[in-house]
């Protein structure tokens, strides 16, 4: 009998292998385990909510189809998204995909979320991917420009700093420009 090692160590019969695969019922590619109507719905892809918190809307990944005619889909399955309300504080945007948790705040007014139910499935998972990027990238551009201004001020020399040992801590501030006064 012919047998192959997987990447465990373990042996493995030729019948499990398919197409350079080895087929466990442990992983999630496996076709033994594998339903594509639940791919991108397990509970480990769910981003986590306490239970104090009300849950909303939860729109887990999917494959979205193509605007483009004859092209196939759009594999969003890394990207797990809910829309929570806290019980003392604004609505929320989990998302969890491969790169962890992400949360965005979406403000205190409910009329806000309330669009969210007037949407199909697929229109409020694309908004909410958009609301994500949006975030992500105000978030990297605040800090390119934070950097920006701090490199600027450090090269022309109104970085400041004073420690303040009685406090335990170090205040840091930049002196305005003072180009053109004098």
């Amino acid at each position: 009998m012919n047998i192959e090692a997987n990447t465990d160590g373990k042996r493995v019969s030729p019948a499990q292998v398919r197409s350079g695969k080895i087929e466990d019922p442990g992983f999630g590619w496996s076709r033994a385990v594998f339903d594509g109507n639940n791919h991108g719905r397990e509970a480990w892809r769910q981003p986590p909510h306490a239970e104090d918190e009300e849950l909303l809307f939860h729109e887990p990944g999917r494959i979205l189809p193509s605007v483009h005619e004859g092209a196939g889909g759009t594999d969003c399955r890394s990207h797990s998204f809910k829309i929570i309300k806290p019980r003392f504080a604004n609505y929320v945007l989990i998302v969890q995909h491969g790169g962890g948790i992400e949360r965005v705040d979406l403000g205190y007014s409910r009329r806000t979320v309330n669009a969210f139910a007037q949407m199909d499935s697929d229109t409020r998972f694309r908004l909410m991917w958009s609301i994500l990027d949006v975030h992500t990238n105000a978030k990297r551009e605040a800090a390119e420009a934070t950097a920006k201004t701090f490199r600027e001020a450090f090269v022309q020399g109104r970085l400041k700093k004073r420690h303040l040992p009685a406090r335990g801590t170090t205040r840091v501030w930049i002196e305005p420009d003072r180009a053109g006064i004098g």
